[in-house]
């Protein structure tokens, strides 16, 4: 009880922070700009994160908490509708959604979808947020296990789970991620500084630009996509009978399915804690382990809401155990936290064990912030599922014009280089290839973000090895990340061997 009792305190000054007159103004400001921009296809959150920054270099420490807070968590649920709606998924960890959410859009149940997940995404975010608050007293000792080899192990295991998960030939899926690995090769080596695959430009020395490279890769080519079908709405289905289903099925999934829900939940939240792996993996990773345990494979992809629970509470609950990395050791676990870990420490917020112990209320302020704009975000989702499942009908000449100026916009506004604007343009047509003719793009993308974090704990680790300073096979959590990878690679195989009839 002693160990809880300043947890406890520090939750309760946290809730006051947060409430406090006007920080509840800035904290729905915050969460319907995150919204409104989520919304938009193509267009992240996080870069209206990074805007927030500036923007409050004048601003007390606490107001600017809020608002970093609701901005990471108002704009995760918007990134499903566009999965779901129109089969661009608003960021990374959304397209493990628009799998089974897309498909159900095309039978007449949007709004189921879309409600489905506004519960998962809500409740969801409650149970990471949860696991958390269980974990601050043991975090600090928890997370110094994870070193550069655990890292390596899970990373790879990130890689083939989602290089297999998609339903395709797995072929494809390795070829992808081999693709993905190479590109992130691109720039300056991580630990010589030298040139590499730059072809003597000074544009790639900083390597592929990611934004610009995943706003092509699904906003562009799913424009190229909709002109290319010729189909005169973004919907297959036109009209009324098209946008179908029931928002309080969507709800009651959650507790159709409570198995499904709890799993995921943890799933996200304890990939979140772990840095760098991401919402990505997660989302990938909670949908193969729910088609897993279904045991009714051929359903997951053809419009199963399992497979719009799955990866929407786990990407919500993910948000948490990130948090909980990047607060107490100041490492990112995602790139929201990274840009939110930037704004902190502008305001002159020092993360590290001492944050946990000092300013428990500055925390719990900011996890509040994180709960209350998932909650408020999830209502409004909700109570306006009728009219966003209206926007399946918008016709393609109206939709495809401004998805393409916002993928300028967005592009050139990451770094002011119209080179960036070129390079989104040449991903969309790579990504229009991938999705027509059946290529997993979220393996190329998936490789692409990680590539970087396994070479360099790759090369740390063979270093330390070297130096007698590691021993790879001899520790425990290696060991069990290795079961994790054999487990990917083998369990499935066996599993479809038991089900093939004799």
């Amino acid at each position: 009880m002693e160990v809880l009792a300043p947890v406890l305190d520090g939750a309760w000054r946290g809730l006051v922070l947060v409430l406090s007159w006007p920080n509840p103004v800035y904290l729905l400001l915050a969460t319907m700009a995150a919204m409104v921009v989520a919304a938009l296809p193509g267009v992240s959150a996080i870069t209206l994160l990074a805007l927030a920054v500036p923007l409050t270099f004048s601003w007390e420490l606490e107001p600017a908490l809020v608002v970093f807070g609701a901005l990471v968590g108002g704009g995760t649920f918007m990134g499903s509708v566009t999965a779901i709606l129109f089969n661009i998924p608003g960021a990374a960890p959304n397209a493990a959604t628009a799998i089974d959410g897309h498909a159900m859009t095309q039978q007449g149940r949007a709004k189921e979808a879309i409600a489905c997940s506004a519960a998962a995404s809500a409740l969801g975010s409650s149970v990471g947020i949860a696991v958390v608050v269980l974990l601050l007293p043991v975090v600090s000792s928890v997370l110094h296990l994870v070193g550069p080899a655990e890292m390596v192990v899970l990373t790879v295991w990130g890689l083939l789970t989602v290089a297999t998960v998609i339903r395709t030939t797995p072929v494809k899926g390795f070829i992808l991620v081999g693709l993905g690995l190479m590109g992130s090769f691109v720039g300056l080596d991580p630990i010589s500084a030298e040139a590499r695959y730059t072809f003597g430009t000074l544009y790639l020395l900083d390597g592929i630009p990611l934004i610009p490279a995943f706003i092509g890769i699904f906003a562009v080519a799913e424009a190229i996509e909709l002109v290319s079908s010729r189909r005169h709405r973004v919907a297959e289905r036109i009209g009324s009978e098209g946008l179908g289903g029931s928002a309080i099925d969507g709800v009651l999934a959650v507790f159709r399915f409570p198995g499904v829900f709890l799993r995921s939940s943890l799933i996200g939240t304890m990939v979140g804690v772990i840095p760098g792996i991401g919402g990505t993996a997660a989302s990938f990773i909670a949908y193969n382990e729910a088609r897993r345990t279904a045991g009714e494979t051929g359903r997951f992809g053809k419009g199963d809401v399992r497979g719009v629970l799955a990866p929407e509470a786990t990407n919500d609950a993910k948000d948490g155990g990130s948090l909980l990395t990047t607060l107490a050791l100041g490492i990112p676990g995602s790139a929201g936290t990274a840009v939110l870990l930037t704004g902190l420490e502008v305001h002159g917020l020092q993360m590290g064990p001492a944050l946990l112990q000092n300013d428990l209320d500055l925390v719990f302020g900011l996890l509040w912030a994180l709960f209350l704009s998932n909650w408020i975000t999830s209502l409004l989702g909700l109570a306006l599922a009728g009219r966003m499942a209206g926007l399946a009908t918008v016709r393609s000449v109206q939709f495809v014009p401004v998805v393409l100026v916002f993928a300028a916009v967005g592009a050139m506004g990451y770094r002011a280089r119209l080179a960036d604007v070129f390079v989104a343009f040449a991903f969309g047509i790579a990504g229009y290839g991938m999705r027509r003719y059946g290529w997993p793009r979220i393996a190329f993308v998936m490789a692409l973000i990680l590539g970087p974090l396994l070479e360099v704990n790759l090369t740390l680790t063979m270093r330390l090895q070297e130096l007698g300073r590691l021993g790879f096979w001899t520790r425990p959590s290696v060991l069990v990340g290795a079961a994790l990878v054999m487990g990917t690679l083998i369990l499935p195989r066996l599993l479809s061997h038991r089900r093939t009839p004799r």
